[in-house]
């Protein structure tokens, strides 16, 4: 039973992380096209610490928005 639990755990893990990570992907796609570049104009080192800024972000505002729907149940917001 819980090597069940520990195996869908990772997997829901994992689900999470690819989700957050293409939606990064898109993101930084996005930022350098507004920044006039190509994403051929950067090597894969580069376009990593890009990818992985913006999926910090994207963690950030899940935080963010968890935190304060907590608050709100709480009635402390």
């Amino acid at each position: 039973m819980s090597t069940w639990l520990a195996e869908r755990k990772n997997s829901l893990i994992e689900k999470y992380r690819s989700v957050i990570r293409e939606k990064a992907i898109a993101q930084a796609k996005v930022e350098i096209a507004m920044a006039g570049k190509y994403v051929t104009d950067y090597d894969q080192e580069q376009l990593e610490v890009i990818v992985k800024a913006q999926e910090d972000k994207i963690v950030q505002k899940y935080r963010n928005s968890t935190f304060v729907v907590l608050l709100l149940v709480l009635g402390i917001a």
